[in-house]
């Protein structure tokens, strides 16, 4: 069955998602916008190419100027879609080649539970005409560029795109700022860089100022710097730390990010808002209590609202290096990691989650269902169980000052969820 959630449509292609889908969708899309000018882009994926071709038919079939970028990184397509109205993103982000998917853009934010509601029960309603499909380029990397500003010393980077999107972008953007660039090609695609497969850019990082590895899509980064990948919360805390440069003070953080990049800016004078994990829930916090910059731990996405309403890894990795001079990051990256952190995937459903928050409320001071039942243990210390939005599993984490705590946190509620305890 194709999976419909605030992040979008996602499916096995052949299986419960194929071009009848994905027209079905894309036609309820267009049809809900009224028209209008609608960017499509798409990330590397085998079935990519034929699914683009049938979201463009059907959005202007649905009365959509199609505006269509080709292989593009899922950023390009909401920056270029917040300038010109909507965008649809073929991609299953960080999901196996084999899934495919869409991503949903509205006046520059992903759409939400509402919204994705109606895209998936139809939209009633004639198109007021049929649309037009014209190949367009973006400014993408010249206004990041200009939003990142010049880079001094030429700080080096290792790039490694996992043969998707980001290849030609990242690299491109990363040179316009100033820095030296290297990039690691060829290979199986790795579609998320958070479950690891970096052992070359761990090695390289070591020889360079900071490596980075993106996700299919181009929306999820994860640093390595001397040798060693660091956990996807330390681009969420880096990027954090940049933007209070900038001047902000109030963040949104999903549920699931470490309590290390809370206090860094509550240390200094920040406010932080907790939500529940999924992009489209980040910002729709954000735009609601007026934060200039958020993101979510557990997917190394960092979000800065003055320059797109997404998780952005191409910014991000920018921004990271624009603390390279002076070392910013290197002394950032020191109060922003050290805690343990595990998470894991168990096979489940939301069943077992009243099971999960009686057996929490034993060991926790306070449970937190904002996103599932997340246990709070102690100001370093705690435990969340939620279903996850991308695939049909229930995901696991937990935060602790030590490993084996960590672990014992985490084998304790995956035991619940399979319902041996």
């Amino acid at each position: 069955m194709v999976k419909v959630t605030i992040s979008g449509i996602r499916g096995v292609v052949g299986e419960d998602l194929g071009l009848r889908e994905v027209t079905r969708f894309c036609g309820n899309f267009a049809r809900m916008m009224r028209g209008g000018a609608c960017v499509l882009g798409r990330d590397t994926r085998p079935s990519g190419e034929s699914m683009a071709g049938a979201a463009a038919a059907a959005l202007a079939g649905g009365g959509m100027d199609v505006m269509d970028m080709g292989v593009a990184p899922t950023p390009a397509v909401f920056f270029e879609a917040r300038r010109r109205g909507a965008g649809v993103a073929v991609t299953a982000s960080h999901n196996p080649v084999s899934w495919n998917g869409l991503k949903f853009v509205a006046g520059g934010r992903g759409a939400d539970h509402t919204m994705m509601r109606r895209i998936s029960d139809g939209v009633v309603g004639a198109p007021p005409r049929c649309g037009s499909r014209t190949a367009i380029s973006s400014g993408y990397v010249e206004e990041a560029a200009g939003t990142i500003g010049r880079i001094d010393g030429e700080p080096s980077v290792l790039v490694d795109a996992g043969g998707g999107a980001a290849a030609g972008t990242a690299p491109q953007l990363l040179r316009a700022i100033g820095c030296r660039v290297e990039t690691i090609s060829g290979g199986v695609p790795r579609p998320d860089p958070t479950s690891g497969g970096l052992e070359r850019l761990a090695a390289g990082s070591a020889t360079c100022d900071m490596g980075v590895a993106f996700d299919m899509d181009g929306d999820r980064m994860v640093l390595a710097v001397d040798g060693r990948v660091q956990p996807p919360d330390a681009t969420l805390g880096l990027g954090v730390a940049a933007a209070m440069e900038r001047g902000h003070r109030d963040f949104v953080l999903s549920v699931d990010t470490s309590v290390l990049v809370e206090r860094y800016i509550s240390e200094r004078g920040g406010t932080v808002h907790r939500c529940a994990v999924g992009e489209a829930n980040v910002v729709g916090a954000m735009t609601g209590c007026g934060a200039g910059a958020g993101g979510e731990g557990s997917s190394g996405g960092f979000i800065l609202g003055e320059f797109n309403w997404c998780r952005d890894g191409m910014l991000a990795a920018g921004l990271l290096a624009s603390m390279v001079p002076g070392g910013a990051m290197r002394r950032t990256l020191r109060e922003v990691t050290g805690s343990a952190i595990v998470r894991e995937r168990v096979k489940g459903d939301a069943s077992a989650l009243p099971r999960i928050v009686e057996r929490m409320g034993r060991i926790s001071s306070e449970v937190d269902c904002t996103d599932g039942a997340r246990g709070i243990i102690d100001e370093d210390t705690w435990v969340l169980v939620r279903p996850s939005n991308t695939e049909d599993i229930v995901r696991v984490s937990a935060e602790a000052a030590d490993m084996e705590r960590c672990r014992g946190l985490v084998r304790q509620m995956s035991e619940a969820v399979r319902g041996h305890v």
